[in-house]
């Protein structure tokens, strides 16, 4: 038995188990950055607004709208394209590009 029989790299299944941990973890970096964690959060909030195309304002005060997006992994379709962003504020959900699965 080979180990790609085993535990194939590219399941769907897995890949969707990595998207949700994924999601959790820009989500909690979001949320409560600490330590180097704030750089991360930083460029989060800035792809973040970039992809729903709202004004960007660089520095410490994104983080006072860092519940604005809440970053989730959707069972279904494309598993390549299952970590989505979704605006709290208007509700508009979009495809999170910058996950690699």
């Amino acid at each position: 038995m080979s180990v790609s029989e085993i535990a194939p790299l590219f399941d769907p299944e897995i890949l969707r188990t990595k998207g949700r941990g994924y999601a959790a973890y820009c989500n909690k970096i979001s949320r409560k950055p600490y330590g180097k964690a704030i750089y991360q959060a930083l460029e989060l909030a800035e792809q973040a607004y970039q992809l729903h195309d709202l004004p960007y304002e660089q520095g410490i005060a994104v983080f006072y709208a860092s519940d604005r997006f809440t970053w989730f992994c959707d069972d279904h379709g494309d598993v390549k394209e299952c970590v989505k962003l979704r605006d709290n504020q208007t509700g508009a959900i979009k495809v999170w590009p910058h996950w690699r699965g």
